[in-house]
């Protein structure tokens, strides 16, 4: 079920979810500041009343005044929006059937507008590993045949502030292949006007930048934002956008607000404080945090944990986290937190002591008759993990090549595996063995108890002295079996184990039979206690016995 695009509105996310909204949440999705609108326009509000019975001027006043005061640039250079959004989509129709690019992850307007505008969009793909930085040998061959680059800087959702040097080379070389470059600069106030590209625009000619009252001044209720570029391109914007587009009062508010210097300073410190705090608080329980300078941080969960089990459970709690379904690149894997209050950091600190302090992996058993699905469905299983948490594929094999029919389908099955994204570990016998080979971001796959079993319990046969003969042989492999299981739970993040279930027939009167029925019972009622769901198939349908320790 899709997630909504934006943060904010948590009553769309519940309703989305199916969930109860608790009678108060605590909302870190959106990313204004906590004190609230300035002070001066709590208390200079009824005189802006009168404005609501007149007319706004065509042209945005008083506001567009102040800002070309504040930026010290001449009114020609601006024009103002309903907020940032109608900037970027009165931008997008200047490229309608032109070819952009867009730096991922990053604010899902973009590619809005642009596709609204019939835009063919190239998607370039900023690495996890390089800390989300720009890609800028990438960027500089995909401007060569584009008419404009999209850079939100700092980033929406990770924070980066793109390298001011950098910047300026992908700006000047986007000048000699004709190409634009649009620099959303929603979040710059929470760092520094200094770092603001807005006085180079008198330089480049191909350079708009967009920026946003909303975030630092607390108002998003009041639509306001503007743009910055050269006057010829300005005109043509204008031209576009609807008249008396900016209403009164949003003009007397964005006016007030920009006289207001304490205000902005007590918000940077405020939030410069949360962001440290909580940096180093997600650090200490095992997090990867980008590094951000703006009002929020992007974090990904210890390898163990999902991101969505996270989310989910701060949901139930009344808090609302940013989820990051929708950003190219993150999948889901990542979530964001907007800096709040001391108190609100506080609370949410507390809520996710419990949820990061988990130290081992999740253990699932699945079992079930031949062809009842519980192979297909466990490797889905494993997936639908991975997807949200990263981390390799790995499936361990139990079967055994004991004639060249048995060889052949098990290369088929390595060679089907490996082409599916799976790193196969061959091991019939000696669990143990695998161990060296595993990493701890690793989502394992082990098929299956019953194939394991017979080669453990059958070895020596050949000698007349097999193990399923010989209780401390078996004791000792069962105990060695149950540890290993253990020790893949606890250096992976996530192990599911298949077995066949065989007890619906009557037990057979062979000894040694009956004896490997009796030790494969009390092998999966050992893995059960331990696991956190077992799950049966019967015909390609799951049914849960236990989930999250609960019996069923």
């Amino acid at each position: 079920m899709p997630l909504p695009n934006h943060g904010a509105n948590p009553h769309k996310l519940y309703e989305t979810l199916n969930l109860k909204q608790p009678l108060e949440v605590l909302d870190f999705s959106e990313n204004c500041n906590p004190a609230g609108p300035p002070e001066a326009i709590q208390t200079g509000w009824n005189e802006l009343l009168p404005k609501i019975s007149r007319y706004p001027d065509p042209n945005g006043e008083p506001f567009r005044s102040a800002v070309a005061e504040f930026h010290g640039i001449g009114d020609e250079q601006l024009v103002l929006g309903n907020g940032a959004a109608e900037i970027l989509s009165l931008v997008a129709n200047r490229y309608r059937g032109k070819r952009a690019i867009l730096v991922h992850p990053t604010f899902s307007e973009y590619e809005a507008t642009l596709t609204a505008a019939g835009a063919s969009i190239t998607h370039v793909q900023a690495s996890e590993e390089n800390g989300f930085a720009l890609p800028i040998e990438e960027l500089i061959i995909a401007m060569d045949i584009a008419d404009v680059l999209y850079i939100c800087t700092p980033n929406n959702p990770t924070g980066v502030l793109p390298n001011r040097t950098e910047l300026d080379s992908l700006i000047q070389h986007a000048a000699t292949v004709s190409c634009d470059v649009i620099l959303d600069e929603a979040f710059i106030d929470w760092v520094d006007e200094n770092l603001s590209f807005i006085p180079e625009v008198k330089n480049y000619s191909n350079l708009i930048v967009v920026r946003s009252m909303t975030k630092l001044y607390a108002i998003p209720g009041i639509r306001l934002g503007y743009a910055v570029a050269h006057p010829d391109r300005i005109d043509a914007i204008k031209r576009s956008a609807p008249h008396w587009n900016i209403n009164a009062i949003a003009a007397q508010l964005g006016t007030i607000c920009l006289q207001q210097a304490d205000y902005r300073e007590r918000a940077i410190l405020q939030a410069t404080e949360e962001r440290l705090k909580m940096t180093n608080f997600l650090t200490a329980h095992g997090c990867k945090v980008i590094d951000s300078v703006a009002n929020f941080i992007l974090f990904k969960p210890p390898v163990n944990i999902a991101a969505q089990n996270v989310f989910n459970s701060l949901l139930t709690q009344g808090i609302v986290v940013r989820h990051t379904e929708n950003f190219k690149g993150l999948g889901g894997r990542w979530l964001r937190i907007g800096m709040k209050s001391a108190s609100a950091m506080e609370i949410l600190r507390n809520a996710l002591v419990p949820l990061l302090d988990k130290k081992e992996g999740t253990l699932t058993f699945i079992s079930g008759g031949v062809r009842s699905g519980k192979s297909a469905y466990a490797e889905q299983l494993v997936r639908t993990e991975a997807k949200q948490t990263g981390g390799r594929l790995v499936y361990i094999a139990s079967g055994k090549a004991t004639d060249d029919e048995m060889a052949q389908r098990i290369a088929r099955h390595q060679t089907d595996r490996a082409d599916d994204g799976w790193t196969t570990i061959e091991q019939p016998t000696h669990l143990e063995q695998v161990l060296p080979n595993l990493q701890p971001d690793d989502h394992v796959l082990w098929d299956c108890v019953t194939t394991w079993l017979g080669n453990e319990t059958f070895a020596g046969w050949e000698t007349g002295t097999p193990c399923i003969l010989k209780p401390e042989c078996m004791n000792q492999k069962i105990t060695t079996l149950l540890d290993t299981i253990e020790r893949i739970q606890n250096c992976t993040n996530q192990l599911v184990i298949v077995s066949n279930e065989v007890f619906d027939e009557p037990l057979k009167t062979e000894e040694i039979t009956r004896t490997y029925t009796q030790t494969l019972g009390t092998l999966h009622q050992a893995i059960v206690a331990k696991a956190d769901a077992a799950i049966e198939m019967d015909s390609g349908l799951p049914i849960v016995h236990k989930q999250r320790g609960t019996q069923g």
